[in-house]
């Protein structure tokens, strides 16, 4: 999956430097460059040295309020 179509898929919009900084500091990455927070799921499309971009998935259960588990995927340019 490339950028554009995560972008898409997952409804992402570009931050601004500030929250892009704070997140980045939170993820423990080099650079957040999109973001979508809904109810109960997050996506992030994060840049982070050698292992390139990556798309940060993860999901709250609705019965349990716990996340589901991150799920990390490599994303091409």
């Amino acid at each position: 999956m490339t950028v554009e179509q995560a972008v898409k898929k997952y409804k992402l919009e570009p931050l601004n430097v500030y929250t892009a900084k704070a997140k980045a500091k939170e993820l423990n990455v080099d650079e957040v460059l999109y973001m979508n927070v809904q109810k109960n799921k997050y996506a992030y499309i994060v840049k982070d040295g050698p292992r390139g971009y990556m798309l940060y998935t993860d999901e709250k259960s609705l019965y349990t309020k716990m996340y589901k588990g991150l799920k990390m995927e490599p994303l091409e340019p």
